[in-house]
């Protein structure tokens, strides 16, 4: 098969790509084809611009991509230093150490059984304090609230494999009597330069029964993970203020505080802090020239009491599922915000993909035509100088949809971070 630079009028429109993985986001797959993408069939379609999978990618993938052509995940070998919970708390720990306060965002850790000895004297010492000595337990390679479990006595602390152990949060914000957390979408689009974009909607996610220090057996009153309160016999029950169902949009989070007189602002802007103070150390040695690379993060974060913001993990390929109607509105305007934040659909990119194709079948005119262009490819990737003015890719927008870029600071964000609201003796 002979692959055609597309020119007349009367041909077929050239169309856009999408290779998704058979686990990838079925919400993805109709977002693209709605958009009029067409999914790629190896040894038929001409070209892909969009590769979306869990699992990294080959660095022969990443040498072989071009600028019409985008990758779902960074070539970073320090992600997994913030995406595995104990190397992301080692990591904010080593921070804390050198940079002081402004790392004070997340619980008190010890990774057992490494820490064990440590985690001991500190228990010790806050037993005769008489301080809260609740303690969360969580497998490091379990994610979705597996394997979770709370304690408040050395007796029943008990595991097989390494865990990452923190002072539990004892007196969260309320909405009713009911705990929650926030998921926060967070997009790194490229490191050089480095743009980090934050998306101004998300998720306020709730347990299923009411907050109660006294029973930490119950899973529905202590865990927000969606994927434990779906099973809850309380998930569709109208629950008081929170409603059916165990999440908001952060647009109806925002109401309610504002509603009830808080600032929630103050507290964005304190989460903003903690997402550029969590991913800097991860990116900065990076030498990989990740411009047609991005990642999508999920933050998870929990408000206090006293309105502070904390930390609780970072998560890798954040779940795109419907789980509710909540999900599909947000998690909708979210990916049609990523293929927009991404630059690649437009006339260029395609002239580029065209271009490549010509060239390959110029190329190979008395050889044997190959059926599709193998992605660890090697023979259309054009020349460096070249490659760095086929497409434009706008570095100074600050806003595409609900992403809003936090970094680098611009004329939008310079004021983000007022001194007295995040850097004081005891908070961020």
């Amino acid at each position: 098969m002979e692959f055609r630079l597309i020119n007349s009028k009367h041909e077929e429109k050239p169309k856009f790509y999408y290779k998704i993985s058979e686990k990838g986001p079925t919400l993805l797959k109709n977002i693209l084809q709605e958009r009029g993408w067409e999914e790629y069939i190896e040894n038929e379609s001409p070209w892909w611009n969009l590769w979306w999978q869990g699992k990294r990618y080959r660095k022969i993938d990443y040498e072989s991509c071009k600028n019409y052509q985008r990758l779902n995940h960074i070539s970073l070998p320090r992600n997994t230093w913030i995406t595995k919970k104990d190397a992301l708390f080692r990591l904010l720990r080593m921070l804390k150490g050198s940079y002081g306060s402004c790392y004070n965002f997340f619980p008190k850790t010890f990774i057992l059984p490494t820490e064990y000895l440590s985690f001991i004297r500190y228990y010790s010492e806050d037993q005769e304090k008489k301080n809260n000595n609740i303690w969360i337990c969580k497998p490091t390679d379990l994610s979705r609230g597996r394997g979770i479990f709370i304690i408040k006595s050395l007796n029943e602390l008990t595991y097989n494999n390494r865990i990452v152990l923190q002072k539990y949060i004892r007196d969260p914000l309320l909405i009713s009597g009911y705990k929650f957390d926030l998921r926060c979408y967070v997009m790194i689009k490229g490191t050089y330069p480095l743009n980090i974009y934050l998306y101004e909607e998300g998720l306020a996610r709730f347990a299923t029964n009411k907050y109660n220090t006294d029973d930490i057996t119950n899973v529905f009153s202590h865990l927000t993970n969606t994927s434990i309160n779906k099973l809850s016999p309380e998930l569709n029950s109208t629950k008081e203020k929170v409603g059916p169902g165990c999440k908001w949009s952060l647009k109806k989070l925002r109401n309610y505080f504002k509603e009830n007189n808080i600032n929630f602002e103050i507290i964005w802007n304190k989460i903003k802090a903690i997402i550029i103070l969590t991913l800097l150390p991860a990116i900065y040695e990076t030498k990989d020239d990740n411009s047609q690379c991005f990642e999508l993060f999920g933050f998870d974060i929990i408000i206090d009491n006293s309105l502070k913001p904390w930390l609780l993990e970072v998560n890798l390929s954040p779940a795109l599922n419907n789980d509710c109607y909540i999900d599909s509105i947000v998690k909708t305007a979210l990916l049609n915000d990523v293929v927009n934040l991404l630059e690649v659909e437009n006339s260029e990119s395609l002239k580029l993909a065209q271009k490549d194709i010509n060239e390959y079948n110029i190329n190979n005119k008395y050889g044997n035509k190959l059926k599709s262009i193998p992605l660890n490819s090697s023979r259309i990737i054009l020349n460096k100088k070249e490659n760095k003015k086929k497409i434009h890719v706008s570095e100074d927008k600050e806003e595409i949809g609900n992403f809003k870029k936090i970094f680098p600071f611009n004329i939008v964000t310079k004021n983000m971070f007022p001194k007295e609201q995040l850097r004081t003796n005891h908070t961020l």
